[in-house]
């Protein structure tokens, strides 16, 4: 499945324009141009439908982040919301067919403006372990691979603890490994 992978977004003189470039496009060059169908959106029906219909296609996939911004802040949220598993197309299964019927519905876009109003948890936590007496901190590098650093500036911060404890259970080894809330 094809999607367009976001640098920015952006609302000038009434349009909206996307720097973004397609996934499946080699090699990737992010150029800005005018999303037509958000520019009809903002001009419609006005900022609040933007920022729902802008959120609601990163959290169907056909936009993914570039760079963090306000929407891929609040799909984080969405995605650790426990409502949100009554909507989540990810599940495959008998329930998928149900899934696709709850999407549908007025409790999915309260459920995605709730996600879009909150704020990401003030509590954080990293992971360390003791490396011949002193402590050294888990730094990602892609997917399923990581690196320690001495530095603690420069460990992973998660904002959900079990975002945490699920890295932890992916490496071999891990039994030593502390998590500490900073």
């Amino acid at each position: 499945m094809s999607y367009e992978i976001v640098k920015s977004i952006k609302v000038r003189d009434g349009k909206v324009f996307m720097r973004a470039a397609p996934n499946n496009v080699w090699p990737r060059d992010f150029d800005e141009y005018e999303s037509h169908i958000l520019t009809g959106i903002l001009q419609e029906q006005g900022q609040k439908a933007l920022d729902l219909a802008i959120f609601g296609y990163y959290e169907s996939g056909c936009l993914q982040p570039g760079t963090p911004n306000k929407y891929t802040c609040a799909l984080s949220i969405l995605r650790h919301l426990p409502e949100y598993e009554n909507f989540n197309w990810r599940i495959c299964g008998p329930e998928y067919k149900k899934i696709q019927e709850n999407r549908k519905s007025d409790a999915f876009k309260e459920l995605l403006k709730g996600a879009l109003v909150a704020k990401l948890p003030k509590q954080k936590f990293i992971i360390k372990k003791d490396y011949f007496g002193k402590p050294i901190y888990l730094h990602p590098q892609a997917r399923h691979r990581s690196k320690w650093t001495p530095e603690k500036e420069m460990a992973k911060v998660f904002h959900w603890l079990q975002d945490a404890v699920d890295l932890k259970a992916c490496f071999t080894n891990s039994e030593d490994w502390q998590i500490e809330a900073i």
